[in-house]
């Protein structure tokens, strides 16, 4: 398996929303490190990894949104380490601002060099913000989308489609092409995070086939969709061949990390990643313990293959840190 980038991730930022579908699981509280010292550590790493492995590619994020005093700071040490943090933000969840502070917000970021921003509707307005688990949070959106427009930033939409929301997405995607969009981007949410929460809203194929052409157009024609029945059924199981790991700061780990040489810290991620992988059955077995024969929800391959792994850790017994789990040290199999 081969290791091409190791990231740096630091929740040290707070997230102004509560949605349903949270990758982080954010539940108030921080996980992260104080962010001055969780850039010089990355500093030190990115450096060293630089002489060690210089095969590696490195990235940076600070998480849980894109706000506050030292986003200015973090814009600019992603851009010098060449991390895609440097041009491309996620902007979902900051604090509530008026249109004006809207603009304000994106000719900042775009001032240090931000070309392309993602904001995630999950619906119109009511269901939006309901679901966001803020008052606000919808009209939030359509004023930094605007403000893109003006400044020339590149907006991209996002659009989880659920049982629940997708007879909103015609009117949806009628409201947004009243504004500069480059891309919509729907998806049917993976289990990550507080995603399985919601695995209850997936789609069955009758229900994907229901969609609009328009609705459909916005999922993106390299991925597949099939039911976990008809996966099942063709038992084709690609092997990946690289990764991407991700190093977790947290006050737990952040006295040790900053004692590692980088090559100790990259060798410790590979082995946990390794040992991970290792305990699971491979694709076939899982689908034959795991797997529904008779399932009728739709699922990308990907996203099949995290759910039957989290059924198989919640009945192996398994004592495992879980690589798919982007709140601690998490991995990216290609």
């Amino acid at each position: 398996m081969k290791t091409t980038a190791i990231g740096v991730e630091n929740l040290c930022v707070p997230c102004h929303a509560h949605c349903r579908y949270c990758l982080l699981n954010w539940n108030g509280r921080t996980f992260g490190v104080d962010y001055d010292r969780g850039k010089r550590f990355t500093e030190r790493l990115f450096s060293e990894l630089k002489l060690e492995r210089p095969d590696l590619g490195v990235f940076y994020h600070i998480g849980y949104c894109m706000d506050g005093p030292r986003l200015p700071d973090y814009i600019r040490f992603c851009r010098s380490v060449g991390s895609p943090s440097g041009e491309f933000l996620q902007i979902n969840g900051l604090a509530l601002r008026d249109r004006e502070e809207a603009e304000g917000y994106i000719r900042d970021i775009a001032s240090l060099g931000i070309r392309r921003v993602d904001l995630t509707f999950y619906g119109l307005r009511e269901y939006h913000d309901r679901f966001a688990g803020r008052t606000g949070d919808f009209d939030l959106l359509l004023a930094l989308l605007d403000a893109a427009g003006l400044v020339g930033v590149q907006a991209e939409v996002s659009l989880p489609i659920l049982r629940e929301n997708m007879a909103q997405a015609d009117a949806l995607l009628g409201l947004l092409k009243e504004y500069q969009v480059g891309r919509y981007f729907a998806f049917l949410p993976n289990g990550k995070g507080r995603g399985r929460t919601i695995e209850d809203q997936r789609l069955t194929r009758a229900e994907f086939e229901s969609l609009s052409r328009e609705v459909r157009a916005c999922f993106s024609p390299n991925v597949r969709y099939q039911t976990e029945a008809e996966w099942i059924r063709d038992g084709i199981w690609p092997v990946p061949m690289t990764r991407t790991l991700t190093l977790s700061l947290t006050p737990e780990n952040i006295d040790e990390l900053e004692a590692m040489p980088a090559g100790a810290v990259a060798s410790m991620l590979e082995e946990m990643d390794d040992h991970f992988y290792a305990a699971m059955p491979q694709p076939a077995e899982l689908a034959a313990c795991c797997g529904d024969p008779e399932g009728r929800k739709m699922y990308r391959l990907r996203d099949l293959l995290l759910e039957w792994r989290g059924r198989f850790l919640e009945t192996s017994g398994y004592s495992l840190h879980d690589m798919d789990d982007e709140r601690g040290h998490f991995s990216v199999r290609v």
